[in-house]
């Protein structure tokens, strides 16, 4: 009798220890996050949206990309959007602050979540501009293509998410330089502003 209730016990305590839910796994945000872990220029290989129209628009676009910088000593990270379309490149330029799990545009009102991934070399971030409203997952990595296995487990966020199918960028068409000429710099500036 002793010896059914004690294997019962250890039933009933190894059920109660399951694994977490698996969108809970694969939406689970950095920790510690710091400027070191997104440094530097990164391309981007695939986005999912709420809204399917955004998606439209973007596979109009040849290439994306983003490039974080710090000039100075502050929390202050310069983030530059920059994307291809044809034979023009288009920079869009924000100052973002870190967050905990990552970074506020108090500008725009965005917060951007970087969320876990098997992928070394990527990285996943959550747009929302109200919080539990996710707009947009991007998925960029240092390559401009990942692996099927990393592909499936963006796929797999994405659905978690609720968000609309996904599109992956052209991995062979050229990049824009994440560096602004003096010139292209003036045409930018004009062209947001006008």
């Amino acid at each position: 009798m002793f010896a059914s209730f004690v294997i019962l016990l250890f039933c009933w305590v190894s059920v109660s220890h399951s694994a977490p839910a698996p969108c809970e796994n694969l939406l689970r945000p950095v920790e510690n996050l710091s400027f070191q872990h997104v440094k530097g220029s990164w391309a981007l290989v695939s986005v999912s949206a709420a809204d399917p129209k955004y998606l439209e628009k973007l596979k109009s676009g040849n290439s994306g990309s983003g490039f974080f910088a710090n000039y100075t000593d502050t929390a202050e990270i310069s983030f530059t959007r920059i994307s291809g379309d044809g034979e023009s490149c288009q920079y869009m330029q924000t100052n973002i602050t870190l967050d905990g799990s990552g970074f506020r545009d108090p500008q725009l009102n965005i917060t951007m979540t970087l969320l876990h991934s098997s992928c070394v070399d990527c990285i996943v971030v959550q747009l929302e501009e109200i919080p539990g409203k996710p707009l947009r997952l991007y998925l960029f990595s240092r390559r401009r293509e990942v692996d099927a296995n990393e592909m499936e487990e963006f796929k797999a966020q994405a659905k978690c998410l609720n968000m609309s199918e996904h599109h992956v960028m052209d991995p062979t068409t050229a990049l824009c330089p994440h560096a602004i000429s003096g010139n292209a710099a003036a045409s930018t500036e004009a062209s947001t502003t006008a």
